[in-house]
């Protein structure tokens, strides 16, 4: 088999992994919980099989956040899914305790770059999770006393909490490389979460504009409503392209690896936020109110904008690297 045959070969594979997450996820109701997920294995799929995982698919993983973000999903996969790749390397008595339970959603987890976190459903958070620059730190949640919901954030579909680590304890269980290798990947899965949103917001925005009408014409059929919306959806092309794109380089351990994950998750974060305000401005008055589900996806968008990084902080991140 030729190398272009198995690249075709793998793009028909994501696509059903894409069908087959779509349909469970706008299946399964009300019910949003870590569990689900878990039954889908999406818990272990940057965890090695031999250790109870589905093995190391960064770019599989992508595609489970892109539909994650698309859907809106409350779990604490992102947190959860990235702290069980980091205790798969962890000593033995931390390993043997905490993967199982993380992989099976009993347990939930953080994850942070500072000495405060930001994390999704932080009440419940086990352990958290620092990826620092001289390695991975383990942090039991039983440690971590100061808790608090943040609000500044916005966002309405995924409670956030900042969790004071000040105080807690911490163990090294993984090496700065290892450190450094997911937090390439915590940015690339934070990135395309974001797509997800906009894509679903575009796809909402398309389908409300060919139904309403102005002058006795479809809005949609107006060339510069058609223009406006040629842009997003080449915006979202070019974002996923660029995702996939980093997600293959980690998952063949590519040299240039760290440097397309930061481009992907600066282009991203940057450029997500505007185009989700411009879909709110196509959708005319209703895209101002509270209950539409496109204010949910601004509020997303704009806090995966803050969770890993900013899109400046990897811009400086990327002059870095590059020696800029």
């Amino acid at each position: 088999m030729s190398d272009d045959d198995a690249a075709d070969l793998q793009d028909v594979d994501l696509e059903l992994l894409r069908a087959s997450a779509r349909s469970f996820l706008e299946g399964r109701g009300e019910k949003e919980s870590i569990e689900d997920l878990a039954t889908m294995d999406w818990t272990g799929l940057l965890v090695d099989e031999q250790l109870g995982g589905v093995g190391w698919r960064p770019v599989e993983s992508c595609v489970v956040a892109e539909e994650l973000g698309r859907a809106q999903d409350r779990s604490a996969w992102f947190g959860t899914a990235v702290a069980a790749a980091a205790v798969a390397s962890a000593p033995d008595e931390i390993r043997q305790h905490w993967l199982p339970r993380l992989l099976s959603g009993a347990a939930t987890a953080g994850l942070t770059v500072a000495d405060s976190v930001r994390v999704v459903r932080g009440d419940a958070v086990n352990l958290v999770v620092a990826l620092r620059d001289n390695g991975i730190y383990f942090i039991d949640g039983s440690t971590i006393t100061g808790r608090r919901p943040d609000d500044d954030l916005l966002d309405v579909t995924r409670p956030v909490w900042t969790l004071d680590l000040g105080d807690a304890t911490s163990v090294l269980i993984g090496s700065a490389e290892r450190a450094a290798a997911l937090m390439a990947v915590a940015r690339l899965l934070i990135a395309a979460d974001s797509v997800g949103a906009v894509s679903m917001t575009l796809e909402r925005l398309t389908s409300y504009l060919k139904e309403r009408t102005a002058f006795g014409a479809p809005i949609a059929s107006f060339q510069a409503i058609q223009h406006r919306l040629v842009e997003l959806f080449v915006f979202v092309v070019k974002a996923r392209a660029i995702v996939m794109k980093a997600a293959r380089a980690i998952a063949a351990h590519d040299d240039r690896a760290n440097v397309l994950t930061t481009v992907a998750h600066a282009f991203v974060t940057a450029k997500a936020t505007a185009a989700v305000d411009e879909c709110m401005q196509l959708s005319g008055g209703i895209g101002f109110t509270w209950e539409y589900p496109l204010h949910h996806e601004l509020r997303r968008v704009f806090t995966n904008g803050q969770l890993v990084g900013t899109a400046r902080s990897s811009r400086a991140l990327l002059a870095e690297v590059c020696g800029w």
